[in-house]
């Protein structure tokens, strides 16, 4: 399946989308639950996964189709990095 996001540009694995909400996920390939793969982003609680020494097997992932890809775009991984620091430098 193909997305692509609020500006018609193409989604890929790999890029970062910034949501409605301001918040930026990374874009991995995962499966469509019927033997075929979509792209979604991570579900996983990050904590958990490191305190028990779980690895990318165990990641979970809310599909990109379960989004409405009319508010999504494509960006930046730093942008995310200057928001945070701005944010607490207030």
């Amino acid at each position: 399946m193909k997305f692509v996001d609020r500006n018609g540009n193409e989604i890929t694995a790999g890029m970062y989308l910034r949501f409605a909400d301001g918040s930026i996920e990374k874009v991995y390939v995962c499966s469509d639950g019927y033997d075929g793969e979509t792209l979604g982003i991570n579900a996983s609680n990050e904590a958990y996964m490191q305190v028990n020494g779980l690895d990318e097997y165990y990641r979970e992932f809310y599909p990109l189709s379960n989004f409405n890809m009319n508010e999504v775009e494509i960006c930046e991984p730093e942008l995310q990095q200057t928001d945070d620091l701005r944010m607490s430098s207030l």
